[in-house]
């Protein structure tokens, strides 16, 4: 495939490029002209891509519409399977609703396109979402969205200057303490649940999104919220929060992946994202001028500085801003962690000996300590880490990443012309025996560092994104998770003996069956 790199995993799976993938992404027009010519390749066109078949307008709109009537709105991401089965592993898609794309699931393909993309990632989607916030009616948003919406000059504008506060590592470990504080109350929630209906209950799901709202709280509005209280009542503002997160994230799924009708008039479905949107915004925005008030009354002797205060005084950042990110924050931090501790202790129920060695190593590095966890502590749970990689692989957040490009871009002798998009479906990727041996099987020592299985590609599995436009919160998350699994496994063996759970898409991937584990408190 690429003259300087072939990988063993690549084996047999794609015809050699004469020009390396790599080296065009990282070349100019000039270069890259030389570089074919001395290759004496002939560049092929776009157009020349497999693909469903494109009509004049309506693009491949008609095929889509049979592929997503084969399966609800709920399994859209087997769509991209079916594609990717039927064109290979790099297919053209022109949908009038979005630019013109390359589907890709090689991860030599994804790696490509994010290093030709570093410098300026631009990435398509929430069209709906930015939408409604450019369209606010008091201008709240004053024509910036925030991260997850926003490009260019805008997107990096906020993102040079909240990324030290967000992923300095001594500001993400302030928090741990308090957050093995809230995990230590939950699972003491899971005991009680346990021994009050012999089984963690069918809501257990929600459990799950208040403690991950308790933590993700505890970091952007430097309070605890009182989420995991026993008498809390589902009109509670925390409970309000959680299922306006979990209506938005439906929402969302709906407009983004359905026709974008509402772009011309406003659909019921996006009638519906734009209200619980703005009843979020008013939960959240009370809730951090709240934060405000108390952080104001406290003085600052001796006070360790939060990190909403950090990002309050950063040069550049409005209180707009700022506002925008903590509700982001919010918004993405309570479904995107739960999820993945779900289907974590889903798979160590399904299989017993990797959850004996995970705890195997819990009790190793913990042993008889009796305080808050440690930065020392997490960085010696190297099986853990392979135990959520291997989660994410099985499991993924998202379907993959993309980037519109903003120069010229060679895969496989088809030159890919700038303005057109390259979705890096990482999903397909994780699930393909190609790349993953074994792949049907949860094996958290493919990822240990002898690589037992083969080498994997750094950019098969991507469930925080890469590079400059990788998650903010991606620090804060697997210190959450990280935590969780250590105190759950520290407690409990986890077993399941229900229906097989699959992954449903909403934005973000959800489980498909009730969480009913039974715990078993150990010895």
């Amino acid at each position: 495939m690429i003259c300087a790199m072939q990988h063993t995993w690549r084996a047999a799976r794609l015809p050699v490029l004469p020009v390396s993938c790599l080296a065009i992404a990282r070349m100019g027009a000039h270069q890259m002209a030389e570089a074919v010519q001395h290759k004496k390749t002939v560049l092929k066109s776009v157009k020349e891509i497999p693909g469903p078949p494109t009509f004049p307008v309506i693009g491949c709109l008609p095929t889509l519409f049979i592929f997503g009537m084969t399966y609800p709105m709920k399994s859209i991401h087997k769509m991209f399977l079916d594609l990717s089965k039927k064109y290979g592993p790099i297919v053209r898609l022109e949908n009038p609703q979005f630019p013109p794309a390359v589907m890709v699931t090689d991860p030599i393909y994804i790696e490509a396109m994010i290093r030709i993309t570093m410098d300026n990632p631009l990435r398509y989607g929430f069209f709906s979402l930015k939408k409604i916030r450019y369209e606010a009616i008091d201008n709240y948003f004053e024509k910036k969205g925030g991260l997850l919406v926003e490009n260019g000059d805008e997107w990096w504008r906020v993102r040079s200057r909240v990324q030290t506060p967000m992923l300095r590592s001594k500001n993400v470990s302030s928090y741990l303490p308090e957050v093995d504080q809230v995990t230590l109350t939950f699972v003491e929630r899971m005991a009680s649940l346990q021994k009050q209906h012999g089984e963690m209950p069918k809501d257990f799901q929600t459990e799950l999104y208040k403690w991950a709202l308790e933590c993700v709280g505890l970091v952007a509005l430097n309070r605890r919220l009182g989420c995991l209280a026993s008498d809390i009542h589902e009109n509670s503002e925390p409970m309000r929060l959680i299922n306006l997160v979990n209506d938005l994230f439906k929402s969302l799924h709906q407009n983004e992946f359905g026709l974008h009708l509402w772009r011309f008039f406003p659909t019921k479905s996006f009638r519906t994202l734009r209200e619980k949107h703005d009843e979020f915004l008013r939960l959240a925005d009370s809730n951090i001028c709240e934060t405000e008030k108390l952080l104001s009354a406290r003085g600052t002797e001796n006070q360790e500085i939060t990190l909403l205060e950090r990002l309050l005084m950063v040069p550049g950042l409005s209180r707009k801003d700022v506002v925008t990110l903590i509700l982001d924050m919010l918004f993405a931090g309570i479904d995107t962690t739960s999820h993945t501790m779900a289907f974590t202790l889903y798979l160590l129920a399904r299989n017993p000996e990797v959850q004996a060695k995970l705890q195997q190593e819990v009790d190793t590095v913990v042993g008889k300590h009796d305080g808050p966890l440690t930065v020392r502590h997490l960085a010696q749970f190297s099986y853990m880490k392979a135990v959520i990689k291997e989660s994410f692989r099985i499991f993924p957040l998202v379907i993959g990443t993309s980037r519109t490009l903003d120069k010229d871009l060679i895969l496989d002798d088809y030159l890919i012309p700038k303005g057109w998009s390259v979705l890096g479906i990482n999903m397909a990727t994780g699930w393909d025996e190609a790349y993953f041996p074994r792949v049907k099987e949860f094996v958290p020592e493919r990822w240990l560092r002898h690589k037992p299985l083969g080498p994997i590609h750094p950019y098969a599995v991507l469930p925080f994104g890469t590079g400059t436009r990788m998650c903010i919160g991606r620090r804060l998350a697997e210190q959450e998770m990280y935590v969780f699994l250590a105190r759950v496994m520290q407690r409990f063996t986890v077993d399941y003996q229900y229906e097989d759970i699959e992954g449903l898409t909403s934005m973000v991937f959800v489980p498909s069956q009730p969480l009913r584990f039974n715990l078993t408190e150990r010895s």
